[in-house]
């Protein structure tokens, strides 16, 4: 289809708004069914989170943390860029709660304190999951399919580790914080 165009397509997300983002051709399906005539099937996500947005007007800012980081995009700019903006949402995925599956998500700071929130959880009666994953990238790459999961085997509450807070470790906490956001 690009290459029949001949030149790049902007579209919106394959997503509905607020959901846990897609990360497979099943997911769109799951998410969008009969609202769309067509889906071009990439493959699986390199990544799985969504892009650093980085907006440059009087200085660079990020805006959404990423799979570049803000090392990476300080090395192209030579200098530092504002971490994060204030005030009103200006990039996708800003909300306070956002990325949000159906079950709670509770952080936790290490394996050993999610498998004593497990325990608690599941001796209340609640069926409970652990997300974690010890090497950032296959973090990244499999947490959106993680929460869907945890969605579609009916657990009440996903306890989820934070990733050390440096590269796309700052990206999936920012994911993670978002997801865990109380719903109105």
């Amino acid at each position: 289809m690009l290459h029949e165009l001949g030149d790049a397509v902007v579209a919106p997300s394959a997503n509905k708004f607020g959901k846990v983002s897609p990360t497979t051709t099943q997911h769109v399906l799951d998410d969008l069914g009969g609202e769309v005539g067509v889906i071009l099937e990439g493959g699986l996500c390199d990544i799985g989170l969504e892009s650093t947005i980085v907006e440059c007007i009087d200085g660079a800012t990020i805006l959404r943390p990423g799979a570049i980081s803000v090392d990476d995009v300080q090395q192209v700019l030579g200098h530092a860029p504002h971490s994060t903006a204030s005030g009103p949402s200006r990039a996708p995925g800003m909300l306070a709660s956002h990325y949000a599956p159906h079950a709670r998500v509770v952080l936790c700071e290490s394996t050993q304190e999610a498998h004593v929130l497990l325990a608690e959880f599941t001796r209340d009666e609640l069926k409970a999951v652990v997300v974690n994953e010890p090497d950032l990238t296959e973090y990244a790459h499999n947490l959106y399919s993680m929460l869907r999961r945890a969605d579609e085997d009916g657990c009440d509450v996903v306890i989820a580790v934070r990733a050390p807070q440096h590269g796309i470790g700052i990206a999936i906490n920012d994911r993670l914080v978002k997801a865990s956001a109380p719903r109105d």
